[in-house]
């Protein structure tokens, strides 16, 4: 019975022998290429990893943290002599405009100063107007104005966070939320609150120049009323802009990848689907090898069958695993949705015929 087991298989494996004879270099179709002569548009262009970037660049130039600025809280107490009666102390919140008005002196333009200079520059209007002959001034932050910024999207912990003015721009919002997650892509779009007027931001140097995409021309405002524009990580880090700075209410959305996975099929030891790698170039060697190797030490040829644009079409692109291993050009770099198949050739149908030979023979299994 073993015998006759053992010949069935070998008229299958026979079979198949003859039909990789007779099918092997019959690639007719107009999408089949070989790995060394596939045309630009068809190659995967690596795309770069954001959690790799330095995005410091991107950070607003900060001032010092005890800068005065609109919407703080001031105390301000005001002395004209020694005695208790001689001092005045009052609070006062700085306007959008960087004006604070002053009990008994008026408003005065605190905005940009440190507490200290803010003191220097009251004493002097109550002197100029005739109020004071040389009091003694004292400014204190009672309360910093915090801008409530929400961060979702592909970030490590999503939720609103309370930043300084002075500190709310796109890095510190992201670094506030933990940083990037790792299915972040290259694009995080901005959204501040409209405020009348349009919102000037900047452009990045080199425009369509650069690989990657950048900025749109122009601020959209959105059905909600908010001001909305792009960024693209990796293009703005290269130009080192700093002005991508968010308002009080204003949201940051990190873009996520979600590429379609791989599948690897045919002479593998473990042909499965696979998940993309998101910011990390994978070749036809490494997808082989993420499922463990072949089956097969004769196998050569691969298949990997390639989405197009077009819905239903696709390429066929042949890798030579001999030539991949000597010469990376050889070694096809895959994109999301590629069918990585190692194929039948007529070594590969030989050696299973050999083994189903040692099998009949011998009844172990392999010889090699």
């Amino acid at each position: 019975m073993t015998n006759q087991n053992s010949g069935s298989k070998f008229l299958r494996v026979s079979a198949q022998l003859l039909l990789v004879l007779v099918i092997s270099g019959c690639q007719t179709s107009r999408n089949y290429y070989r790995a060394e002569s596939i045309p630009k548009g068809l190659a995967v262009i690596p795309q770069a990893n954001p959690q790799e970037v330095d995005l410091t660049r991107l950070a607003s130039v900060s001032g010092s943290s005890e800068m005065i600025g609109p919407g703080d809280l001031l105390n301000v107490a005001i002395a004209a002599g020694l005695g208790k009666d001689d001092l005045v102390e009052r609070t006062a919140r700085v306007g959008s405009d960087g004006f604070a008005p002053i009990p008994g002196i008026g408003r005065v333009e605190l905005a940009g100063n440190e507490p200290q200079g803010a003191e220097a520059l009251i004493r002097m209007e109550a002197v100029n107007k005739g109020l004071y002959l040389n009091p003694t001034v004292t400014v204190s932050v009672v309360q910093k104005k915090m801008n409530r910024i929400r961060v979702i999207g592909a970030v490590k912990e999503p939720q609103i966070y309370e930043l300084p003015p002075n500190a709310s721009d796109v890095v510190s919002a992201i670094a506030a939320a933990g940083g990037l997650a790792d299915n972040a892509g290259e694009n995080v779009e901005i959204r501040n609150p409209k405020r009348g007027g349009s919102v000037q931001r900047p452009s990045v140097a080199g425009g369509s120049n650069l690989p990657y995409s950048t900025v749109s021309d122009s601020t959209e405002v959105s059905g909600d009323g908010m001001n909305s524009y792009s960024i693209n990580l990796i293009s703005a880090s290269v130009s080192g802009t700093n002005s991508y700075n968010i308002q009080d209410g204003g949201v940051v959305m990190v873009e996520k990848r979600d590429p379609a996975p791989l599948q690897v099929t045919g002479l593998v030891n473990k042909p499965d689907t696979y998940d993309y790698p998101i910011g990390k170039p994978l070749t036809v060697l490494g997808a082989i090898s993420k499922a463990g190797g072949l089956s097969n030490q004769l196998a050569d040829k691969v298949f990997v069958i390639r989405p197009l644009a077009n819905p239903g079409d696709r390429a066929l692109i042949e890798v030579s695993l001999r030539k991949a291993k000597r010469n990376p050009k050889s070694d096809l770099v895959l994109g999301p949705g590629d069918i990585v198949s190692v194929e039948q050739t007529a070594g590969t149908v030989f050696l299973e015929a050999l083994q189903l030979i040692r099998v009949g023979i011998t009844g172990s299994a392999g010889i090699f």
